[in-house]
């Protein structure tokens, strides 16, 4: 992973301004149905609009629609308790059954595609447009600036039209970067002239107009947040100047970065693309900030550091400290979601685990102010993969808040503890500086500490049907079950699973419904439509490369907070855009899929699918993904039988996944290193596998015949030599089934004689023999290791083209 220039697109801007003008006026109409004071009114619009800057999270990977009570997505609960919370106290106990309505309005799928132009343009557009000044975007400035202003200003009445006024003050930046206050003004007047035409009644107008005041005044000197944030996401202009300086082609900049205005930086910078070329000047451009994005990471790791460095001294309850940062952890990620051997519980159990560390502290930190004041989206600043980072006031003490989410009822039914850890993030009027390390290090700590169990009495213990492992508390129907098994069974009832099968989901220009029959879960999702219809079905794990290399270079909040979206955004949005074609191809085997989306989580994703398309999937999926980030893949892919116990077969996936990571080249520097690292390791068993049973595929006579380290770029190389029919599952593609064979007959080979020099010769002949399969049987000649270890991607191949064959509709003997 590489820290990346992205040049704004004007026209996008363009657009993405009028997006956020009609998205504004048209949740002000919304919202203004159900909310009566204007308080409330501003802060709930508020919630609203950071809903946009956190796209990436509160989208769904798969925009849909429900007529029932059912809300599909974790995320969904966080964004449906922020909006009703307004209009209904809803309580940690009950937020699973808050309603969807309002939301659902507000975000409708129809709206899609506004919010994510709003987002990608706010996410390519620099706080600050001076070259080498420009580390954090427009989205992430203006949350933190509305976040700063909460955490200031307490209770104060006013508060809430300081928060609007702070999450839209720089909107003008979108298309006016040189005059950003007149788009501001610009902003303003076209979403007023928006509800007057709606002829809206009411005081909606007036407290517009109050923030819109604050906006065009939002320079002045007590407009702080604004100026703390900025003075974060900047440093001396000494630190950009040494960079610039000590190359040739930096120099220009020079002149960019010392003017007042960002008028007269524009001003230069049109005579630079005049005299150099867009080209020519865009790639010095990104050179150059290069050059001092290094040199300020540089400097502020010899001893450039905040004030603020050292913070044990404000841990307690000193007055100074105006917020905290929380880092709430979800210890043993995989083995709680290993743990059920059931697809509902697997669903259920992948569901809970960004609730717990999102929406439900979300809902408790909230519930502790008393409703004397809301608890504003913008501070939870991200979620990823079972943590999330959440600022909270001071005036709710550390420990209390700690407190009352470990004795949460949810937590004790699972028997699941969060180690907590936190930091003074405000102190007086000063930020806290970038440093996640020391707070993930004791929550690491504090997940290690042994905290004892439930005594039991003594005698002999039902054991759990479910788990096999804890003792039995409750019958249910006609299984006795653990308290996490229980907890589990009943919530995946209604969430998980069943709540992914039940709603209208938008896909291109289609309304579609998956068709869920109640047959077995796995079944279904394999593509199965009937008792006879033998298939098989890919669990499939997937992770970005370096991502805490990528993460720990990272200087500011802001910054960090780009980051954590700019990934999870693209994970998501590639997914969605891969399930398009792929709907196009084969409609059916697309919507199980959709069923059997379980988990995707920053850089991160657990996806069980059908397995004729997982593999081409995949392909197109990671390669959308890298297109648009620079960032590079590992997938691990396990082709069993449905009935196979998902829980091991998540295990191997992701024990492949791992063996599947190629590390970066020591002979190329990483500055200069464009090779594909985006890999996958594929296994296909008609038996049982774990992660323990792996290495025994591998090896077969004097050779290793699975690597598992494949680029995706070869993968797809192979399955277009087959050319598989994908839209063709009803019975076997005749021509694709071929190459299948031949590859078949080359394994069965090399396992009867466990030589691979025999092997080899084998090859060669059978390359002379059938022209037809002789570029496959090449590719497979040429993985071939001969030198120090003997290795051949013998079955990396076959079990590539294998996965793809179960797919097809067969009736096996």
């Amino acid at each position: 992973m590489k820290n990346r220039v992205e040049f704004v697109d004007e026209e996008r801007n363009r657009k993405a301004f009028q997006s956020l003008v009609d998205f504004t006026a048209n949740s002000i109409l919304l919202l203004s149905e159900k909310i009566e004071t204007p308080e409330d009114l501003a802060s709930a619009l508020a919630d609203t609009i950071s809903l946009v800057y956190k796209a990436p999270m509160v989208l769904s990977p798969i925009p849909y629609t429900s007529k029932s009570s059912i809300i599909a997505n974790n995320f969904d609960y966080l964004t449906a308790y922020v909006i009703n919370r307004y209009g209904e106290k809803v309580s940690p106990s009950n937020v699973l059954d808050v309603k969807p309505d309002l939301f659902m309005k507000i975000l409708k799928y129809t709206s899609y595609s506004m919010i994510e132009n709003i987002y990608e343009a706010m996410l390519s557009t620099p706080a600050d447009t001076r070259p080498g000044k420009n580390f954090s975007s427009l989205a992430s400035h203006m949350n933190l600036t509305s976040l700063i202003g909460w955490l200031i200003f307490g209770e104060s009445k006013d508060i809430p039209y300081y928060r609007l006024a702070a999450i839209l003050h720089d909107a003008g930046k979108i298309i006016k970067p040189e005059a950003h206050i007149d788009g501001g003004r610009q902003f303003f007047n076209e979403v007023i002239q928006r509800v007057k035409e709606e002829e809206h009644k009411g005081n909606v107008l007036d407290y517009l107009l109050t923030v819109k005041d604050r906006v065009e005044k939002h320079h002045s000197t007590d407009f702080k947040p604004d100026h703390i944030a900025a003075e974060n996401e900047r440093f001396p202009n000494q630190m950009i100047e040494d960079a610039f300086s000590r190359n040739s082609e930096c120099k220009p900049f020079l002149d960019m970065l010392h003017q007042k205005s960002t008028a007269d930086s524009i001003s230069i910078e049109n005579e630079l693309v005049k005299k150099l070329g867009k080209e020519e000047y865009m790639r010095r451009y990104e050179k150059c900030s290069a050059l001092a994005y290094e040199n300020v990471k540089n400097l502020k790791g010899k001893g450039a550091k905040s004030n603020l460095s050292n913070l044990e001294g404000y841990k307690g309850n000193d007055n100074r400290v105006k917020g905290y940062l929380y880092y709430i952890n979800f210890p043993g990620v995989q083995s709680f979601i290993e743990y059920f051997s059931d697809l509902k519980d697997v669903s259920t159990a992948s569901f809970m685990v960004d609730f717990i560390v999102s929406t439900l502290p979300f809902v408790h930190f909230d519930n502790l102010l008393s409703y004397k004041t809301r608890l504003p989206l913008e501070a939870l600043l991200a979620v990823s993969g079972g943590h999330s980072f959440l600022v909270g006031r001071s005036d709710v003490k550390p420990e209390d808040f700690i407190n009352e989410l470990q004795n949460d009822e949810l937590l004790r039914n699972l028997d699941v503890s969060l180690p907590i850890t936190y930091k003074p993030f405000l102190v007086d009027e000063e930020l806290a500086p970038y440093d996640t390390a020391d707070l993930i290090r004791e929550s690491q700590f504090e997940s290690l500490k042994f905290k004892g169990s439930a005594t039991l009495s003594l005698g002999l213990h039902r054991i759990c049907d479910n788990c096999k492992e804890r003792p039995a508390v409750e019958k249910v129907m006609d299984q006795y079950l653990c308290s996490r098994c229980k907890e589990v069974r009943e919530l995946s009832n209604k969430r998980g699973f069943s709540a992914r099968v039940a709603p209208i989901y938008k896909i291109g220009a289609s309304e579609v419904s998956l068709g869920y029959n109640n047959t077995n879960p796995m079944e279904f999702v394999s593509g199965a439509r009937s008792d006879g219809d033998s298939r098989y079905v890919s669990v499939i794990k997937f992770d970005a490369n370096d991502a805490s290399t990528y993460f720990a270079n990272t200087l500011t909040w802001s910054e960090y907070v780009d980051k954590s979206f700019y990934t999870d955004y693209w994970i998501k949005r590639s997914l969605r855009e891969t399930v398009e074609k792929y709907y196009e191809i084969n409609q059916e085997m697309t919507k199980r899929l959709i069923a059997g989306i379980q988990f995707l989580g920053g850089d991160e994703g657990l996806i069980i699918s059908p397995s004729l398309i997982s593999i081409n999937f995949m392909i197109d999926m990671v390669k959308r993904v890298h297109e648009k980030t620079g960032v590079t893949f590992k997938v691990g892919l396990v082709t069993v039988k449905p009935d196979h116990p998902i829980q091991f077969a998540i295990a191997t996936a992701e024990r492949i996944m791992d063996k599947a990571k190629i590390e970066k080249s020591e002979k190329v520097k990483e500055e200069e290193e464009e090779v594909d690292r985006n890999s996958m390791g594929v296994l296909v068993s008609s038996s049982f596998v774990s992660p323990s049973v792996i290495g025994s595929f591998q090896k077969v006579g004097d050779s290793t015949v699975l690597t598992f380290k494949n680029r995706i770029s070869d993968v797809e190389e192979i399955v277009k030599m087959a050319k598989p029919n994908l839209s063709k599952d009803e019975k076997e593609d005749d021509d694709f089934k071929n190459f299948v064979k031949e590859m078949e007959s080359v394994v069965e080979f090399h396992f009867a004689h466990k030589n691979i020099n025999d092997t080899l010769i084998y090859l060669i002949r059978e390359s002379v023999r059938h022209k037809k399969y002789s570029q496959l049987i090449e590719k497979v000649l040429k993985s071939y290791k001969g030198k120090e270890v003997k290795e051949i991607s013998l079955l990396d191949i076959y079990f590539t083209l294998k996965s793809i064959d179960l797919g097809y509709f067969k009736v096996r003997k």
